[in-house]
């Protein structure tokens, strides 16, 4: 049945790229193409070329025989009564309809009526009446493609809205979801659907089913666990915050809160990587507490401490993000300044020397005046990252042995 229907669908489509009318000899002889196309082996089209084999020369020559009503009006002329009425009981089956009750009972009343007698079959009334019935038969199989099609349409469509549906999570999808399938369980097909499609509907609304109790059972799985899955949050946010205070503390001084030693080799790595591949520009300074050791033999080592960590605020305060400071250590600090004109150095240093010297250091109703002495070296003025930092210290105990308070820049310069 399936590869007849798609005989029909074909012929009907190849009629229409032709442009042909949809006659029973253009139907005929197209359907008979289109069989012969597929492979597809047919008792009445084996049945015709026999019979047309059969005819003499003289039968052949004599008019074109494409159809059975062609065959019909050359046999009637020699064929006895019972040969004429297998040949009508074939055209009987040839016109027959899938569906069509009503044009099965009038090719049925007609094919009865022409077996009265036979000969007739060759008169023109005859010959028109097939023609008619043919043409509905065609009419017919259009219309059940037509109707077939269309209930498909109506089915994937109405299962693609559903999935649609299902995987969205909007407030309004639920209310969608239970009228979508309500519109497939009560979904109303062709009579040509009924046997076929009915049975691909119902296999649909127990998916459907099933994937609704599939969800119910997940739904009340995941309720059931809820809280344990808000535990767990909580439990991976407090690891994370602890994380990130354990990574903060590893790489920070525990004092001053600045980078430590460790996070400063981190950092000009990364600096260091910047000049080699975008040549920008940076500077290091070395800072050094003046008289340090005096201040804790003093005042103790709890206002050292307390000078150091006021020191590096003052620093970090004045230090952009982008720059670094660290403690090197004891009192010493050491900053990496990103520039693109060495003014921006001077001008930071001047800054810097400014806030500690204008600053009172307050312990115990002490005050303290703190100096620094410091040595700046700038990066693109040697081989390496390790000369320039070893030329910065080395400027930085230069200003020491001067008498301290003093910031000696690698031109020699001095504030």
């Amino acid at each position: 049945m399936g590869k007849i229907k798609e005989l029909t669908k074909n012929t009907l489509f190849q009629l229409k790229e032709e442009n042909l009318p949809t006659t029973p000899e253009n139907y005929f002889i197209e359907f008979k193409n289109q069989a012969q196309i597929s492979d597809v082996e047919i008792a009445e089209f084996e049945l015709f070329n026999k019979i047309k084999e059969a005819l003499t020369p003289n039968e052949i020559e004599s008019s074109e025989i494409n159809t059975f009503n062609h065959l019909a009006i050359i046999l009637a002329k020699r064929v006895n009564e019972e040969e004429l009425k297998k040949l009508i009981n074939i055209f009987e089956e040839i016109l027959k309809p899938f569906s069509d009750l009503e044009l099965s009972q009038k090719i049925e009343e007609f094919i009865l009526k022409i077996l009265e007698t036979p000969k007739n079959i060759i008169l023109d009334e005859s010959i028109n009446m097939l023609k008619e019935l043919a043409n509905k038969r065609v009419d017919s199989d259009r219309k059940i493609l037509k109707d077939k099609t269309n209930d498909i349409i109506k089915l994937t469509s109405l299962m693609s809205r559903y999935f649609d549906k299902t995987l969205s999570e909007s407030e309004n999808s639920g209310e969608d979801i239970l009228k979508i399938k309500d519109e497939l369980i009560t979904l109303n097909m062709s009579e040509a659907s009924q046997r076929e499609l009915k049975v691909v509907q119902t296999k649909l609304v127990a998916t459907i089913h099933k994937i609704e109790n599939s969800i119910k059972t997940n739904c009340k799985i995941i309720n059931d666990h809820k809280i344990q899955f808000n535990s767990l949050n909580e439990q991976i946010r407090k690891l994370q915050e602890e994380l990130s205070i354990a990574r903060e503390e590893k790489e920070t001084d525990f004092l001053t809160n600045v980078f430590n030693r460790r996070a400063y080799h981190n950092e000009i790595e990364k600096i260091e990587k910047n000049y080699s591949i975008f040549n920008n520009n940076y500077a290091i300074i070395f800072y050094d507490i003046d008289h340090f050791k005096k201040i804790n033999d003093t005042y103790g080592h709890t206002c050292g401490d307390s000078v150091l960590k006021n020191f590096a605020g003052i620093l970090k305060s004045l230090t952009r993000t982008e720059d670094v400071i660290a403690r090197y250590g004891g009192e010493e600090f050491i900053a990496l300044i990103n520039y693109e004109k060495e003014e921006e150095v001077l001008g930071y240093i001047k800054r810097v020397k400014k806030a500690i010297t204008s600053t009172n250091f307050i312990y115990k109703e002490e005050t303290i005046h703190i100096k620094f002495s410091a040595g700046i070296s700038y990066r693109n003025k040697y081989d390496s990252y390790s000369d320039a930092k070893k030329r910065a210290d080395e400027l930085l105990y230069e200003a020491k042995s001067k008498g301290r308070d003093k910031i000696i820049f690698d031109n020699e310069s001095e504030i």
